[in-house]
């Protein structure tokens, strides 16, 4: 007994003086952070919830804890805020959810039981939902998704289902229903859309349900990572149909392929680069960078992906060839160039003009011509 209780005690004390530090999985480096806890000035967060990226690669964070959207370029510079607390057009009573399309921002304030639609610059445009169990009704809804087709995704949390509307709010279709067995939802969280497939978090239940686009269910994940049961929130997939989520009770990013085989998975309990204290939303931009909301700590981190070192290179080759063409093409108008100023230089040689003047001889006046001898004639032509 003694023996095993060094033991432990050796190994604690191994664990303890080993630097807590994270800097992500080795294909998914730490890039940056922003952000701080605080109430009062821009770029500082309360608990943000989740956070979406639009095409001109803005993201746009849910500060739940200030009632408030905050607005920031990919490399954390703050653009702008838009909300203040209240049950108002253009307020929040809890703003979780957020989705981009087509230059508008779609928000679910959960505690309103509705979805707001804004402008890039935070301008309302219109709400739907409202509190209840009918079509087109919410309890404390949390995730949103946008496919390319302009369906809009919403996940309504208490009343276990997710609902499908237009971009103008107007009702589809909706499926789901509580349990706890493979194709029921517990506490649906977020979702995320790839072609005809939809994915659904439920950490009351320790699970990623998959779904057709119509809402027959195809699959559920349901496993322990490193020993521990999954808690799956924000979800996000990329362009090969990879899903990656937030672990939020175990603080770390999880990647799975369509079929639910982990692939990769990286962080901690910390506030060290690529450490995490309840991470929730996670978004990925055009270019393929990966930002996830740290929410304990307060802040935004981003990581470098495979798909954005493809991207990157995809990008470097595409300049590259349109340096030489536009290489190639300076030369070529150089040598047009330098030809018309050689051709500019050359003196033009003038035409010769047959002169037809018959000629008219005159003797010098200075010559004395005197008559000796014989006189010989010369033919000189007509005169």
């Amino acid at each position: 007994m003694k023996g095993v209780i060094v033991l432990l005690f050796l190994t604690v004390s191994l664990v303890c003086i080993i630097p807590a530090q994270s800097f992500g999985a080795g294909d998914h480096p730490y890039v940056l952070e922003w952000g701080e806890f605080g109430i009062t000035k821009d770029g500082q967060f309360l608990r943000p919830q989740h956070l979406a990226a639009d095409d001109e690669e803005n993201i746009y964070v849910a500060d739940t804890g200030n009632a408030k959207i905050q607005k920031f370029s990919s490399d954390g510079k703050f653009l702008l805020s838009f909300g203040v607390r209240g049950d108002e057009n253009g307020e929040f009573g809890s703003p979780v959810g957020i989705a981009t399309h087509e230059n508008n921002i779609y928000v679910v304030d959960s505690h309103l039981n509705s979805i707001k639609k804004f402008d890039s610059d935070g301008n309302f445009i219109l709400k739907w939902g409202g509190e209840g169990s009918e079509d087109g009704k919410f309890s404390s809804p949390r995730g949103i998704e946008i496919d390319s087709e302009g369906v809009v995704y919403v996940v309504d949390t208490k009343n276990y289902r997710i609902q499908k509307f237009t971009t103008d709010g107007e009702f589809l279709s909706s499926f789901g229903s509580y349990g706890t067995t493979d194709e029921r939802l517990r506490a649906p969280e977020d979702i995320t859309v790839y072609e005809n497939n939809i994915y659904v978090s439920d950490p009351r239940n320790y699970k990623i349900v998959k779904f057709t686009s119509d809402g027959i269910f195809l699959k559920s994940f349901d496993y322990n990572m490193g020993g521990f049961p999954i808690r799956p929130y924000g979800l996000v997939s990329d362009l090969d149909g990879n899903v990656y989520f937030a672990d939020t009770a175990k603080h770390r990013i999880v990647k799975i392929d369509s079929e639910g085989n982990s692939l990769t998975m990286w962080g901690q309990a910390g506030n060290a680069k690529g450490q995490f204290v309840e991470p929730i939303g996670i978004a990925f931009n055009n270019l393929g960078y990966l930002f996830v909301t740290d929410s304990s700590n307060n802040r935004i981190q981003k990581f470098q992906t495979p798909l954005a070192v493809e991207m990157q290179e995809a990008l470097a080759a595409e300049q590259a060839e349109k340096l030489k063409e536009l290489a190639y093409s300076e030369d070529t108008e150089t040598e047009d160039t330098e030809t018309e100023d050689n051709d500019q230089n050359v003196i033009p040689e003038k035409p010769l003009v047959r002169d037809l003047t018959k000629p008219v001889l005159v003797a010098p006046k200075d010559i004395t011509i005197e008559a000796t001898g014989s006189l010989t004639p010369v033919n000189i032509g007509e005169a």
